[in-house]
């Protein structure tokens, strides 16, 4: 069991999927929880945060908006002591072909996926440095480096893929201040969203196409970002780590 008493972990797009899974797992493992969303769902993952023994701090967090994020780390600070382990998983999924996205179907995907990604670490890395410890791990895809499953993804895989190499250049930058920072790839996770751009055939193709034969659980990904929030996972830093049942490899 991986122990993270004293542990303030944020994580945002906490309201469902991968980020509800996260914030639960991590309540369990001893972890004081930053509950965001802008889905009113965040309210319910608070409740189950503190069903678990932890303390959770509930807000709204639109992560395209720095103040916003700045404000919810300076409550974690003044409520909680200041936030250990970020989690970047908010993001969106649209799928539109080359020919359909306009500059504001792009911007938008990069809005909340890559965007938000550095405006949430921007906001927590100056108390992390000041405590001289700190844990980010950020959410990338599989259709980053290898859409499996279907076209229609180029500002999707676009976002990040950028996600990947802001963590590896961010990893060099953050180290000499105890900060880790790194990332986990995730293939076709059983949260809904995989069927609300793809159609049966195309999701039963991927599944055929993944070694293990199977869709990802949340937990499952929710399981490497404990590992990599955690003393254990001191000396991993740049990292993607891949949670995708096989599907890059074929």
């Amino acid at each position: 069991m991986i122990d993270l008493t004293d542990r303030v972990a944020m994580v945002t797009g906490a309201g469902r999927g991968i980020g509800k899974a996260t914030a639960l797992l991590l309540a369990e493992q001893g972890a004081d929880v930053v509950v965001t969303d802008v889905v009113p769902e965040r309210e319910d993952v608070g409740d189950a945060v503190e069903d678990r023994g932890a303390t959770a701090l509930v807000r709204e967090l639109d992560v395209t908006d720095p103040a916003q994020a700045r404000a919810v780390a300076d409550d974690a600070e003044a409520e909680l002591g200041g936030v250990d382990v970020l989690v970047n998983n908010a993001g969106i999924f649209p799928a539109q072909s080359l020919d359909e996205i306009d500059h504001e179907d792009w911007q938008r995907v990069i809005d909340v996926n890559l965007t938000g990604t550095f405006n949430c670490t921007s906001a927590v890395v100056p108390g992390m440095r000041d405590r001289g410890y700190g844990r980010i791990v950020n959410v990338s895809s599989a259709a980053g480096g290898r859409v499996g499953w279907a076209g229609s993804l180029s500002h999707y895989a676009a976002s990040k893929a950028g996600v990947v190499g802001f963590t590896r250049s961010a990893a060099i930058d953050l180290a000499p201040d105890g900060i880790t920072i790194n990332a986990v790839v995730p293939g076709m996770i059983d949260t809904g969203a995989a069927e609300e751009v793809s159609s049966p055939e195309e999701i039963e193709a991927a599944v055929a196409a993944t070694p293990v034969g199977r869709q990802g659980e949340p937990e499952e990904l929710a399981s490497a970002v404990v590992y990599l929030s955690s003393e254990p996972a001191a000396f991993v830093t740049g990292a993607s780590l891949v949670v995708d049942g096989g599907i890059t490899l074929v």
